[in-house]
């Protein structure tokens, strides 16, 4: 099995076969960080795919190092591109008429916390971070790298992050 630097060489050189082992290699990863980034598969999707198309259009700058910390870097950039493209507008109907519901057992079932759900009630910080260095399997050093941030308050938002994400996930019965 060739390593990810030999087929990311090959790739440089214009072998699509050694790029697409690359991508069938990170796609999981990638895939994973970017949903978990965005709060929505559709969303995680479209960055994940922007993702590998930057990533073949610079393979030849990838200098070493783990490929998979070299490609959430890109995936980590292409979020917050995203993010920044976003325009948020909040609409507010003066003639809305609130109706009150009432609330159901399905209803209480259906509140049941789930880790997507725990994930967005963090910090954007912690939750990056978490996303980064527990789902993507970046080690501290890679996600500061990534990220910009330095090594301690990573580290400091992974911790923070993964105790809260413990405490809701246990106050909600969730294992």
């Amino acid at each position: 099995m060739r390593s990810d630097p030999d087929l990311a060489e090959d790739a440089a050189q214009g072998s699509e076969a050694a790029y697409a082992e690359l991508v069938r290699r990170h796609q999981a990863r990638v895939r994973g960080m970017a949903r978990r980034l965005t709060g929505s598969a559709s969303d995680g999707d479209d960055i994940a795919q922007i993702t590998f198309l930057k990533a073949w259009q610079k393979i030849g700058t990838y200098t070493g190092g783990t490929f998979s910390a070299w490609i959430c870097t890109i995936c980590w950039r292409e979020y917050l591109q995203a993010r920044r493209k976003q325009k948020i507008e909040i609409e507010f109907d003066e003639t809305a008429e609130i109706v009150p519901f009432m609330r159901t057992q399905s209803d209480e079932v259906g509140d049941q916390m789930d880790l997507t759900n725990a994930l967005q009630k963090l910090t954007e910080a912690q939750r990056v971070c978490v996303t980064l260095c527990v789902a993507a399997g970046l080690s501290h050093r890679e996600a500061a790298d990534a990220t910009g941030w330095p090594l301690g308050t990573v580290k400091s938002h992974v911790t923070r992050g993964v105790d809260a994400l413990r405490k809701q996930l246990a106050s909600s019965q969730v294992a």
